[in-house]
């Protein structure tokens, strides 16, 4: 939450218990007593995004997927790497496992599984040349955990913007219900000076 944000959420808040304290004063239906329940509910769904935004949620997911994006080309380096050097007797296995440029998550995914399928057929010469048996299995192994990763941050970004827009609507209703109970409550406490000092 921003400040601006931060002040209308703790506003919400005393209103709120302003109301609690006197609902014996706005009946069930009344416009007092639904006007404080919609201030209420603006505190709550506030609150309840505000967790959301400040979760971390999406900084983490942002780490998982750096370190699977370094995971992964470091993978690919290592093919890269030999497919030059097989390429020595073998020219032309070396046009076949380029190193992706940039920064492109989907890139870097393309070229990941284009070394499996041009790596399979000569997985014996890669292992001839140093790589573990296992290097496919572990090439796809890290292409999913990078998909994985790309797709988790994206969701986490998706619910921080959720919620920052939840946050904007919980804003506008608690206003809105604000600005309603601003003439209710003096009318309702009206001769009674305590009381509106109170509110």
């Amino acid at each position: 939450m921003q400040d601006k944000e931060r002040n209308y959420y703790n506003t919400f808040v005393r209103v709120r218990d302003f109301g609690v304290e006197n609902a014996v004063d706005f009946p069930v239906g009344s416009a007092g007593a639904i006007n404080f329940a919609l201030v209420a509910a603006a505190a709550d769904a506030m609150e309840q995004s505000g967790v959301t935004q400040m979760s971390g949620a999406a900084s983490q997911m942002v780490t998982q997927k750096d370190i699977a994006n370094a995971e992964l080309r470091a993978e690919l380096r290592a093919i890269n790497r030999t497919a030059r050097a097989l390429a020595v007797d073998n020219p032309g296995i070396g046009d076949l496992f380029r190193m992706p440029h940039g920064s492109s998550e989907q890139d870097l995914l393309v070229a990941a599984m284009a070394y499996v399928t041009n790596a399979a057929p000569l997985a014996a010469q890669f292992v001839a040349f140093g790589l573990p048996v296992g290097f496919l299995t572990g090439l796809q192994a890290d292409i999913d955990a990078f998909a994985a990763a790309v797709t988790d941050k994206s969701s986490a970004s998706g619910e921080k913007v959720s919620a920052t827009a939840s946050i904007g609507y919980g804003v506008k209703n608690g206003l809105e219900a604000l600005r309603r109970l601003r003439a209710i409550v003096p009318n309702k406490y009206s001769g009674r000076p305590a009381k509106l000092a109170a509110w």
